[in-house]
């Protein structure tokens, strides 16, 4: 087997190979332009209606109506309030003097024309579906938003990167089109399929004109060759490093809300079988996880949320039935974008293995496996996964990720009992009640086995020592900010 070292030096020999090409340093680059290298290319042509929306925020492209500050709660961004006028009913009121990057103004029209095109695109986002979101103007600067049903968390919702609002212009077509159309402090003025992509400045962002005179952004899947590209000088700043090529590098470490979870497909096959879903997860020592693969820089997970949400105490254990697997096989999936994940693959399946399976591993890249895993061609999926992604709020996770009609349901989990108490989570209205209403519905969840938390991660960004205040963003919709700065 090959050292770690051995294979970073492989992967700075590789670098400059790479079909996006190499930058060629500051000079070329002008002054106070970033080089960036991400993890995940673009899959719809940078489209914010599907995973390419969190790009759009990571890379100060385009902004929604409300943010997420670090405990989860909203607050103001292209909305400088909000009321609620009724049960159904919530009112936003804009900031004056925003302007796109084509240099027309936001108006409540335009944003509300924003959010109706969201609410019917297809698939329609995960943060909306369901609410028949209907948006419409009251003036230049008010716009009201009504769901079918009350909702308290409309204003988290509205957080979601799938809900950024684009200039009147970026939808003329059937997906829209953000080059030159956001209102973040930086303006989308190249794509190159998954390769790369170039921002520049923009001088009128509402909260002041960026320090950086522009972004060059590499797309750059395995992580052992992001953190080569950066340890030669070829990009200064590198997200999502593997924790085992991060020594010696400056970083930011941040806790996420996200976990980790082995997904066993409870439709059909081995783990349509409760008592094989109780063997898989007895197999799997969380603790091992976490102070191996992650090198201790990863909370061992005991339930679906993690220590970067306050109230969420961990669940009591509860007993697994389970029986010693007879040979049965199953196919295992990863992806290689993140790059603890094959690895983390790696160890369940050999945990698996010592529990009388036969394990076959499946890798690829997140846009090379994503129709296969929703489409539940897999018996066993691991993922990371944000429980507040979408919404700002986990009960909304629980609700697209295990009920029958989740959108994201990679467990293809129908449970009566589930969806009950994930309908009573939604439903709460009351802070607290909903938080409990929430543990609950998680219960629920595990109590079927049919996902196994594993470890709740961290992220590192590795930067060089010129860069400065890059985001620490719990949530990963933040990165490059208008108060970046590389001397």
């Amino acid at each position: 087997m090959r050292s770690r070292r051995t294979l970073l030096v492989t992967a700075l020999a590789a670098v400059c190979g790479l079909t996006a090409g190499c930058f060629t340093g500051a000079a070329s680059q002008g002054p106070q332009r970033l080089r960036v290298a991400l993890p995940f290319p673009p899959s719809q042509a940078m489209s914010p209606w599907g995973n390419d929306g969190m790009l759009l925020t990571k890379l100060g492209i385009a902004e929604t109506l409300v943010g997420l500050d670090r405990s989860g709660r909203p607050e103001p961004l292209l909305a400088e309030s909000w009321t609620r006028p009724s049960d159904t009913q919530w009112r936003f009121h804009l900031r004056t003097g925003v302007k796109f990057h084509d240099g027309t103004p936001l108006t409540a029209s335009a944003a509300a024309d924003a959010l109706n095109r969201a609410a019917h695109a297809s698939p329609v986002p995960r943060a909306v579906k369901g609410l028949d979101l209907v948006a419409a103007a009251d003036g230049d600067l008010d716009l009201t938003v009504t769901t079918a049903k009350p909702d308290p968390t409309v204003p988290q919702r509205m957080s979601s990167p799938n809900l950024v609002v684009l200039a009147p212009g970026a939808y003329t077509d059937k997906s829209p089109n953000p080059r030159n159309a956001g209102t973040g402090p930086f303006v989308l003025q190249e794509l190159k399929g998954d390769e790369s992509a170039a921002l520049g400045a923009f001088p009128g962002h509402w909260a002041g004109a960026p320090r950086l005179s522009g972004v060059d952004v590499r797309f750059i899947p395995d992580g052992q060759t992001r953190t080569a590209a950066l340890r030669a000088g070829e990009v200064d700043v590198a997200a999502s490093l593997p924790v085992s090529t991060a020594e010696n590098l400056q970083r930011i470490e941040v806790p996420l809300p996200r976990v980790v979870a082995l997904s066993l497909n409870t439709a059909k096959g081995v783990f349509s079988d409760p008592a094989l879903r109780g063997a898989a997860r007895s197999a799997v020592d969380q603790n091992a996880l976490a102070s191996g693969v992650y090198e201790s820089h990863a909370d061992a997970a005991r339930g679906l949320l993690g220590p970067a949400t306050p109230w969420a105490t961990a669940p009591a254990p509860q007993p697994v039935a389970d029986r010693v697997a007879a040979g049965e096989k199953v196919v295992l999936a990863t992806i290689s974008d993140r790059p603890e994940l094959p690895e983390v693959a790696s160890a369940v399946a050999e945990a698996l293995r010592r529990k009388g399976f036969v394990v076959d591993q499946v890798v690829r890249q997140y846009n090379q496996l994503e129709a296969d895993v929703l489409a539940g061609r897999f018996d066993a999926v691991i993922l990371s996964r944000s429980y507040v992604q979408d919404s700002g709020d986990p009960a909304g996770y629980l609700d697209t990720d295990f009920t029958c009609s989740g959108s994201y349901n990679l467990t293809k989990l129908c449970s009566a009992e589930v969806d009950a108490a994930v309908a009573k989570a939604v439903a709460a209205q009351d802070t607290a009640a909903r938080e409990q209403a929430t543990l609950d519905a998680q219960a629920a969840v595990l109590a079927t086995s049919a996902v196994v938390p594993l470890v709740h991660e961290r992220t590192f960004v590795g930067h060089s020592a010129a860069v400065r205040e890059i985001d620490q963003d719990p949530y990963e919709r933040r990165l490059v900010t208008r108060s970046t700065t590389r001397g």
